[in-house]
């Protein structure tokens, strides 16, 4: 996980890299909650073949698990999945930033996606846009961090992917998630 921090480092970031730092290498398998003052922010994309349109998934938690906001958004089909995973990240940093979330802590499952957030190197062009323009978002934050999760961790932004289908174009939730949705919050949170 890459960590960048503006005008000077606080203790909850600090916890952050010494919890990272005592983990293997391999990326965990289920949800964590971050530290306190840091909201967690999990995202995801989905693309359905036969409506031909994709859609992302975004879930903002705090550090007892509890949902802050949720949002559910149909967009154009890209060509790659890598950039609907690229979208979604955007998405999800522009939806953290309207909502004044100032400590962030973005966690996907497309870990190809993460690297080239992190380190802001991309595959191609357009990608690389996307990148640089999440990374322009970011930089608004006082601090924020990204990281992989595998699936198995990003179930609640992977529902809200999936929930778009059934969805008119936007959908946002305060303090919840679709009751379809809400299984999943619950599920997580005991693990």
């Amino acid at each position: 996980m890459s960590l960048t921090v503006k005008d000077g480092q606080n203790f909850a970031l600090k916890s952050v890299k010494a919890r990272l730092a005592g983990q293997s290498h391999s990326s965990p398998t289920q949800w964590q909650p971050p530290p306190p003052n840091i909201v967690k922010v999990n995202f995801d994309g989905a693309v359905f073949g036969d409506s031909h349109e994709a859609r992302v998934g975004v879930v903002i938690r705090n550090e007892h698990g509890e949902v802050m906001a949720s949002l559910s958004e149909k967009i154009a089909i890209p060509s790659l999945v890598e950039v609907l995973k690229m979208l979604a990240a955007r998405r999800a940093a522009i939806f953290a930033r309207e909502l004044s979330f100032k400590n962030v802590w973005f966690e996907g499952d497309a870990e190809g996606v993460v690297r080239s957030l992190r380190d802001g190197v991309s595959s191609n062009a357009f990608v690389g846009h996307l990148v640089k323009d999440f990374r322009s978002i970011v930089g608004l934050f006082q601090t924020y961090s990204i990281s992989h999760v595998r699936r198995q961790g990003n179930t609640i932004a992977h529902a809200l992917a999936r929930e778009a289908r059934m969805s008119i174009h936007l959908r946002i939730w305060m303090e919840d998630v679709p009751p379809n949705d809400l299984s999943v919050v619950t599920k997580d949170f005991s693990s």
